[in-house]
């Protein structure tokens, strides 16, 4: 038994692809700046107001963005202005799902399908933007002042989180 254990754990170790490494300040960087971004982001949508339950499931869709902005500072996908037309369209898509389609089953699939396709037209493609259009589709949010709160001004302090943190980078790389 510990042998067919153990021949699992080398397949799953092959074929799984390394993980980086990283050293204690990018992981301090990462750590630090994910978490401080999403409290930046909470204390904006309290002091804001009246999100729902089913609303505040964005929030989710923002830490994966958060994440990836420090994760992958370099990466296209999760520069500022992507980020912020990305988040756009997103919502805007699944707005128009929500009035379009009765049914969340057929308007979630169709939300993602325009989202995908909207990103490549508009060149902004950001991963996450299409979870924010299943989660609004899934809230049945359909007002389209939650484009300005809590998806543009949440996206805007992930835009600063994403300048802030190319610059903290270019700062340390001229120290060391």
């Amino acid at each position: 038994m510990k042998n067919i254990f153990n021949k699992l754990i080398n397949f799953f170790n092959e074929i799984a692809p390394p993980q980086g490494q990283y050293s204690w300040f990018d992981k301090l960087r990462v750590s630090i700046g994910v978490g401080v971004t999403i409290l930046v982001i909470a204390f904006l949508n309290h002091l804001w107001g009246d999100m729902t339950q089913d609303e505040n499931m964005v929030t989710a869709v923002f830490g994966v963005s958060a994440l990836c902005i420090f994760l992958f500072p370099d990466s296209k996908f999760f520069s500022p202005l992507v980020l912020i037309e990305a988040n756009l369209l997103a919502s805007c898509v699944a707005f128009i799902c929500v009035y379009i389609f009765p049914s969340v089953s057929l308007g979630i699939p169709v939300g993602i399908i325009a989202t995908i396709v909207g990103m490549y037209l508009l060149k902004c493609i950001h991963p996450p933007a299409v979870f924010l259009s299943i989660f609004i589709v899934m809230a049945g949010t359909n007002s389209y002042d939650f484009a300005l709160h809590p998806v543009l001004a949440d996206s805007m302090v992930l835009a600063l989180a994403a300048f802030a943190n190319k610059e903290l980078m270019k700062y340390w790389a001229r120290r060391s």
